[in-house]
């Protein structure tokens, strides 16, 4: 399970997910990356990741290895609002899975918020910025791209500091994969930094790899999977971010869908996810 004693813990599906709002996350990862804290690693697990996790103990396990666990999508907190908030059944299960779209607030128990892609890590960096933390970026296809992300960011967020900034693409190595030798550079580079905060873009379940590894060759510095962040508009890429009506009716994905017709795949993991859910019950 996850490490920290702060927030209580729920179990879905084997991943032991933390009941924290977005800004008491921000406000712990904040603390738990001032100078002289040791080094972590935090998920933001979304139902993908527990569908993998489900069929795979390691993944499972290096989920919950993690210092934070924040849930990242309406379906972990559908989940949790089923399993953990009134008596289960057929009728329950049905009105749940309604609220979705018509009441999603009535959904907000026991897990307070979720922590939606950049809509966290927008905070996230202010708050970085206003605690005068170093941060590093990893991620994107080449150094370019990870670079003008790293631009784009001090521009948005005056006065931050950015220490450091490297591709999350191994050229040595097959894709979705990093070799030895990447991993004791970059965990060098991290270390001349001396950076606080690293958001790492690789994608799951690499970047969560990389981020538990990082952790246990640093003695500072707080890792965060940031999944597809970088490539959102509002960091340079090109993927749009949902209208606010269907953000707010979680309807996220099928937006996705409809940009991403060839994300039909992976999409089914979500009525997978709601299957073993009801079948948990």
């Amino acid at each position: 399970m996850s490490k920290q004693t702060l927030y209580d813990k729920l179990d879905l599906l084997g991943v032991e997910i933390d009941a924290v709002s977005n800004s008491g996350a921000i406000d712990y990862l904040i603390n738990r990356a001032a100078p002289g804290q040791p080094a972590a690693y935090i998920v933001k697990p979304y139902v993908e990741f527990l569908d993998r996790a489900y069929r795979d103990k390691t993944l499972r396990d290096l989920l919950n290895g993690a210092e934070l666990t924040i849930p990242d999508g309406i379906a972990l907190v559908w989940a949790a609002a089923y399993l953990y908030a009134g008596r289960r059944g057929i009728g329950r299960f049905w009105l749940t899975l309604a609220q979705i779209i018509f009441a999603p607030r009535e959904l907000l128990w026991p897990l307070p918020d979720r922590a939606a892609g950049i809509n966290f890590t927008w905070p996230l960096l202010a708050a970085a910025r206003d605690n005068h933390l170093r941060v590093y970026l990893i991620g994107k296809e080449s150094q370019t791209g990870i670079d003008q992300v790293a631009a784009l960011i001090a521009a948005k967020t005056e006065g931050i500091t950015i220490v450091g900034a490297r591709s999350g693409r191994d050229t040595t190595s097959a894709y979705g994969r990093v070799t030895d030798t990447w991993l004791a550079q970059t965990t060098a580079a991290i270390r001349d930094t001396k950076a606080d905060l690293i958001l790492v873009g690789m994608g799951f379940p690499l970047q969560e790899r990389v981020c538990a590894h990082l952790s246990t060759q640093l003695d500072h510095g707080i890792f965060i999977g940031e999944g597809g962040t970088f490539d959102y508009e509002s960091f340079g890429g090109v993927q749009r971010k949902a209208p606010a009506w269907m953000q707010r009716t979680g309807l996220e994905w099928l937006w996705r869908l409809i940009l991403q017709p060839k994300r039909l795949r992976r999409q089914l993991a979500i009525p997978r996810f709601m299957w073993r859910v009801w079948r948990s019950r």
